[in-house]
């Protein structure tokens, strides 16, 4: 089952303040209501946006450590390949046997 930060299309929608849909008419409702809203809006979304920088730190981090891991092996590959036959065994000659009919 796919959670909500897999679900891709979940992030892009539209909330109701770009939308401009309201339940109460603009007669009837409060600029401070308004100011309210906006400013608990702008706080969750300044909140976010802190937790995107973090996990990309930590993402960054996390890739540095894969790409020296993978730096570390090639480099130990190719110095394999230099000692060793292409199978990874020490080349010698095979045995024969004679064989008489």
């Amino acid at each position: 089952m796919k959670g909500i930060q897999q679900i891709s299309s979940l992030r892009n929608l539209k909330d109701i303040h770009s939308v401009g849909i309201r339940s109460i008419p603009k007669a009837q409702r409060s600029s401070y209501l308004e100011l309210y809203v906006l400013r608990r809006e702008k706080d969750r979304l300044e909140k976010e946006i802190v937790a995107l920088k973090k996990r990309k730190a930590a993402a960054d981090r996390q890739l540095g450590s894969i790409t020296k891991h993978i730096e570390r092996f090639q480099h130990e590959a190719h110095e394999e390949q230099k000692t060793k036959s292409p199978r990874g065994a020490p080349m010698r000659l095979p045995k024969s046997m004679a064989i008489n009919y």
